[in-house]
């Protein structure tokens, strides 16, 4: 298991698949309040999109430059994102 329960903090560590998603949603689900420690050295997008959906607060650096680029401030806007407009959804 890469999602560890930590008093007030969920840590992910070493490589985070796809089948933790739903851990992490359930850990999100029950204390909201939790902050994710980032530490590990792969995310699955599926568990990036549960931060994206709950959007807790994250300490931590995401694992590669990208994830750290684009995916965290993602997940930090969760669902408040703007939605696609027409104008770019069909171009």
């Amino acid at each position: 298991m890469t999602i560890k329960l930590d008093g007030d903090e969920i840590i992910l560590e070493g490589i985070c698949p796809v089948g933790e998603a739903e851990t992490l949603l359930s850990a999100l689900s029950d204390y909201p309040e939790r902050s994710v420690v980032l530490a590990a050295e792969h995310i699955h997008t599926a568990v990036w999109q549960v931060l994206a959906a709950c959007a807790p607060r994250m300490r931590g650096k995401a694992p590669d430059t990208f994830s750290q680029q684009f995916m965290v401030p993602f997940a930090a806007l969760g669902c408040a994102a703007p939605q696609m407009d027409d104008k770019l959804r069909n171009s």
